[in-house]
């Protein structure tokens, strides 16, 4: 292209030898060398910014009256004119200067794609007056460091302007600037024109070489990213793959946490719904408390959002050591958080990935232990049901030796009563608490007391304790108020705020006795919420009588209070309540008048009154020990019932209203 455009400026520089001067024909000689080595310097690279400074310069060394120029190229999806490169201007100024179709000399050839010269200076002012008055500023003040040179009276004295054209297009214009009195010819102008042509060659293929190159740059970037993405892909199916192994083979937890750490190459720890920790690999890697309210804060919020985050762990929370947090959920259900510790390494977007992949075979496994485990509670509630239903002996000892419980063995049976109140534990289903309640006592017993069962039973946790034959009643009651004891205080420390009662049952020498001992620990639990003691360990001994009254029906020992107390309950007020206060202060002092008047701070002969007047109206003799046994009784049933300081304060009980 560019040594057929030579070609075409030869033949139209043609004449008969005859009619040119010597010194003109060395001149056109000259000028068609110039253009040949042109052409052969615009093509020397494909670079575009090496093309524009090489045709600009190339420009202005061969034109002889060019002091400066700049090559502006046209934007068509914009429609503007802009610089791309100048020469004789300020560039920080001149860069600004964008033209529209029409504005000044360079928009005026692009419009008409014609190579013309402006031949004089008013030409030149009256042309760049029709510059916008933004493009105005930024032109003059490119002139600056000429006008500087050139001194005040500075002009532009002619302008030349020539289209860059390919197949049909203008692509941009060339414009020279002549700041001497010379002006430009037609020769300027038509070599101009020939520089213009092969200066748009030029750039037409520095364009196409710098579209195959973009595609070829593509192209590998596309290549990277594909190879990049199998190798992930790769590496997320060997993981996959791996912990699958896993979890067929019935693998622990323990060497599923090892296998999670050698893929992230990174500390983790994994946390049930509870945030209790269930593995850690390495031990002891995390280099900050997990238990800090800020850190359990977060985790909650992973648990409640079910969304993984990355939390700033260090002094000044900065990235040096943050932590990852994924959340292990399966079938809408969140088994746990997977804590990953980057102290080693920043987590990629792939390996953030890869995490997720972890967490997603880790819930197929949690959740395949939650199914085994949910299975054995249901096989222990059965055997709890079967207590009371099944006649046959024998068929309930095969039962409990399925059970892993053994003949050689006594037992006990201990009843927890446990609430959470408001804010003590995560937002999680109730179904969740009492699982990993299940789990703590269990967890906890397998130091105290291995061979036990727990199970969860009408909202309260069932304890069945084995124990040595051979230990005696009072031995074998000691062990189990020790083993009630550490229970109660792992529960607290675990789950600060609860309330926990634990109820201890007879010990057994056998599955026929298991009945009795669950109610006896049943009543015990029973007594200790009566008294609103929600944080207590109490065994069927410390009940004594009680057991008696919590045997009975509650209409039974009514009818019995009533039967004895009636016409003292039916006594007019206020003298009632002093009598009722009389006769409670002779019952706590055990009939020791001087110590139950000290009791009420009254005098010894007031009360000696007071008690003269409870015989006449029940129409007995407390000195007996009948009477006073069964007062004593009556008494008690009042406060078991949770009546008697209904009664001491004045109040009617409907019960015993006549």
């Amino acid at each position: 292209m560019a040594s057929y455009l030579i070609r075409k400026r030869v033949i139209e520089m043609s004449e008969p030898i005859s009619s040119i001067s010597v010194s003109e024909l060395q001149r056109r000689l000259t000028q068609n060398e110039l253009l040949i080595e042109a052409a052969q310097y615009f093509t020397s690279s494909l670079k575009l910014d090496d093309v524009l400074t090489r045709i600009l310069d190339r420009v202005l060394n061969v034109i002889e009256a060019a002091d400066a120029g700049v090559l502006f190229i046209y934007d068509k999806q914009n429609d503007r004119l802009k610089p791309m490169a100048c020469s004789g201007f300020l560039w920080e100024k001149m860069q600004h200067v964008i033209l529209s179709p029409g504005e000044s000399m360079t928009g005026l050839t692009l419009k008409s794609r014609q190579a013309q010269i402006f031949h004089n200076s008013e030409t030149v002012l009256r042309n760049t007056d029709l510059m916008s008055p933004s493009n105005k500023v930024f032109y003059d003040q490119s002139l600056e460091p000429v006008r500087q040179s050139i001194g005040e009276a500075f002009l532009i004295q002619s302008v030349m302007c020539a289209p860059l054209l390919i197949r049909g297009e203008c692509i941009g214009v060339m414009t020279i600037d002549n700041f001497t009195h010379r002006s430009f010819t037609n020769d300027d102008l038509n070599l101009l024109a020939a520089l213009s042509n092969l200066a748009a060659v030029a750039l037409d293929n520095a364009h196409l070489y710098q579209e195959e190159k973009s595609k070829k740059e593509q192209l590998e970037e596309l290549n990277h990213v594909i190879h990049s993405q199998n190798q992930q892909l790769n590496r997320i199916n060997q993981t996959h793959d791996r912990l699958m192994r896993l979890i067929l083979s019935g693998k622990s937890l323990s060497e599923f946490g090892t296998a999670v750490y050698d893929t992230l190459e990174n500390p983790i720890i994994l946390f049930d719904s509870l945030l209790n920790v269930l593995t850690e690999h390495p031990p002891d890697a995390f280099d900050f408390d997990i238990h800090t309210p800020p850190f359990m804060a977060e985790l909650q919020q992973v648990l409640q959002k079910r969304e993984s985050c990355r939390v700033e762990t260090g002094p000044d929370r900065t990235a040096s050591s943050s932590v990852m947090l994924f959340p292990v959920v399966a079938s809408s259900e969140i088994f746990g958080i997977l804590a990953v510790s980057e102290v080693n390494l920043r987590l990629s977007d792939q390996d953030i990935v890869l995490a997720e992949q972890c967490c997603l075979v880790l819930a197929m496994e949690l959740l395949k232990r939650e199914a085994v485990y949910e299975t054995e509670q249901r096989l222990k509630d059965e055997f709890l049901d079967e207590l009371f239903s099944e006649k046959n002996v024998g068929t309930l000892r095969e039962r409990a030796k399925s059970m892993g419980l053994s003949a050689d063995d006594s037992f006990v049976f201990m009843v927890a009563d446990i609430e959470f109140p408001s804010g003590s534990l995560p937002v999680i289903p109730d179904k969740s608490v009492n699982r990993y309640v299940l789990r703590t006592i269990e967890t906890e017993l397998q130091s105290a007391n291995r061979y036990s069962l727990v199970l969860h039973k009408l909202n309260a946790y069932v304890i069945i304790l084995a124990l040595p034959k051979e230990l005696d009643q009072a031995l074998a009651l000691k062990r189990s108020r020790i083993v009630a004891k550490q229970l109660h205080e792992a529960l607290r420390r675990l789950y600060p705020g609860i309330q926990c009662s634990i109820g201890i049952g007879r010990v057994c020498k056998n599955f026929e006795g298991f009945v009795q001992s669950y109610e006896d620990a049943k009543q015990s639990v029973a007594y200790s919420k009566r008294r609103k003691d929600k944080n207590s360990i109490k065994d069927y001994v410390e009940l004594g009588a009680v057991q008696f009254i919590l045997n009975q029906p509650q209409e039974n020992l009514l009818q019995f209070v009533r039967d004895l107390l009636q016409p003292l309950l039916d006594y007019p007020s206020p003298k009632r309540n002093e009598l009722l206060k009389a006769l409670d202060a002779f019952i706590l002092s055990g009939k020791r008048f001087k110590e139950a008047a000290s009791l009420l701070d009254i005098h010894p002969n007031t009360f000696a009154y007071r008690m003269k007047r409870i015989e006449e109206i029940l129409d007995l003799r407390l000195e007996q020990h009948a009477v006073f046994f069964d007062l004593q009784f009556a008494w008690q049933v009042l406060d078991m019932l949770d009546l008697k300081q209904s009664l001491l304060d004045g109040q009617k009980i409907g019960s015993f209203s006549g």
